[in-house]
């Protein structure tokens, strides 16, 4: 681990659901390079390549399923137990949910789909927010995407579910306006995971995602660094105000957003709104 002083997260206890996956360990190593005390969770299978932090105290594994609340509850006391307080929240959980024709999918698959994208960010982040707000400060990002700004046709329950995840932090962000808690959502772009292996063998896509998995093909997708780098971004003080905007990994040039938090925060950039008919 690099000593140096440019450490962001040195000693912050960062929470981080949905640690197994492509985009969740590339967020946790990058967020142990930078020094933080990690909880990390996982469904089914651990964080691979949490062996190469070595034997760690600062690392604290646990299996968590974001749909039971007291599951979720109880990670909450664990981690303060552990390290005493959450000082980032990262949640990394999510499903691509049924693919194909509304009126064809399955009405459980589609509720379970919201289950888990929405209702649960929603009960990682309000069981986070008594410790946050008792300390005066905290950062909360949640992992949405281009479902979230547009149209998908054939995937609504993803697309509703990330829609209105970024509706939630956006209007999270207001009520936490003067408590020095910045929540944001993180577009990744197309990383090659999971969630694209499932889009590639689903038996309906749309256009638009035909050519986003030829495109993925050819050039072999997003690296899960960059998304992992905006995080990192996100959780440090350098991003101090900056809330409740859904922010590209890929397009945006976050990374001079430092420079002009107070500009961003006086318009509506990154934000999701109604466009005038006229």
């Amino acid at each position: 681990m690099n000593d140096g002083p440019q450490m962001q997260l040195r000693d912050k206890v960062c929470l981080i659901a949905g640690a197994s996956g492509a985009i969740g360990r590339a967020v946790a190593q990058a967020f142990h390079q930078q020094g933080a005390r990690l909880a990390l969770t996982y469904l089914t299978q651990k964080q691979n390549g949490s062996a190469s932090f070595g034997p760690n105290v600062n690392v604290l594994e646990v299996p968590l399923d974001v749909c039971q609340r007291e599951q979720v509850e109880g990670v909450i006391r664990q981690t303060i137990e552990r390290f005493g307080t959450i000082d980032v929240l990262v949640n990394c959980t999510g499903v691509l949910g049924p693919v194909g024709p509304t009126s064809q999918v399955r009405e459980q698959d589609w509720v379970r789909a919201l289950e888990i994208n929405l209702v649960g960010s929603f009960y990682l982040t309000r069981a986070v927010l008594p410790a946050m707000l008792k300390q005066g400060r905290g950062k909360i990002i949640h992992f949405s995407g281009g479902g979230a700004a547009y149209a998908r046709p054939y995937y609504t329950a993803y697309s509703a579910s990330k829609a209105g995840l970024v509706r939630f932090i956006e209007s999270l962000a207001e009520e936490l306006r003067d408590a020095h808690i910045d929540i944001n959502a993180i577009a990744p772009g197309p990383v090659k995971s999971r969630m694209w292996d499932e889009m590639r063998n689903a038996k309906d896509a749309d256009p638009k995602t035909i050519e986003e998995l030829k495109k993925m093909d050819e050039t072999g997708g997003v690296p899960p660094d960059r998304a992992a780098a905006l995080a990192v971004f996100l959780a440090a003080e350098r991003s101090n105000g900056l809330t409740g905007r859904l922010i590209s990994a890929v397009y945006d040039k976050w990374d001079v957003f430092d420079q002009k938090i107070s500009e961003i925060m006086r318009s509506e950039a990154g934000t999701l709104r109604r466009v005038p008919l006229g």
